[in-house]
């Protein structure tokens, strides 16, 4: 990294885009497929584990509720969604401000990093359109046959989105250099490491870390 060239990292969900993608990206692949009149969808899904979403262990919610609507799926059939999904979230879904934001560091030359604790099955080809390259995200499980069975490895989100990003090469050790905007509390490990935390239309529980931790506040 030249010493101009600055890191910034962007959350997706609530931070680019203007709510939260995956519950869309699951129940979207259950319409997809009805309209494809395609045998094999799993219905299993117990709908209470919704009521967990914002309150329950975000690791296991997550898990249970990709395999319940998407277990046992095809890969090529998941990712003919996603090419689908992604296009719907670029024509409706985006925050003006903040791909205008993004792109202002493009051009800059800065380094841009997306990090996401939504599925990459769908995050590195919404990355891709955006022309970014280096991505970071919750990885999706395949058996040997194709299928999709969970989650590989740990939800990208907490200690473990920072994690990850410091162990990318080139990553000061104490932040210095880095912008990191996001919306979620969840990422106040980032926010707080990085030396410009930026809070983008922040949750009601950041807001209230903004002034103690000297985080600035974007409203996109």
């Amino acid at each position: 990294m030249s010493q101009s060239q600055r890191i910034v990292v962007f959350d997706l969900d609530v931070t680019l885009t203007r709510y939260d993608t995956f519950l869309p990206f699951v129940i979207g692949y259950l319409r997809y497929q009805r309209k494809r009149r395609s045998v094999g969808v799993s219905w299993r899904l117990p709908w209470n584990l919704l009521r967990f979403w914002r309150w329950g262990d975000r690791t296991w919610v997550k898990t249970q509720v990709l395999r319940s609507f998407v277990g046992g799926q095809p890969r090529d059939r998941v990712e003919a969604w996603a090419d689908r999904f992604v296009d719907e979230l670029l024509e409706d879904a985006m925050r003006e401000q903040g791909v205008a934001q993004l792109r202002e560091h493009q051009e800059a030359g800065d380094r841009v990093i997306l990090a996401s604790a939504s599925f990459d099955i769908y995050v590195a080809r919404l990355a891709e359109k955006l022309h970014i390259n280096e991505v970071l995200a919750t990885r999706a499980a395949w058996s040997a046959r194709g299928r999709l069975v969970g989650m590989d490895g740990e939800n990208c989100r907490d200690d473990e989105k920072l994690r990850r990003i410091k162990a990318l090469d080139g990553m000061p050790e104490d932040g210095r250099g880095v912008t990191a905007y996001s919306d979620s509390h969840a990422d106040l490990p980032l926010l707080s490491w990085a030396e410009n935390g930026v809070a983008v239309c922040p949750s009601k529980r950041l807001f209230h870390q903004v002034g103690g931790l000297g985080l600035e506040v974007a409203r996109w």
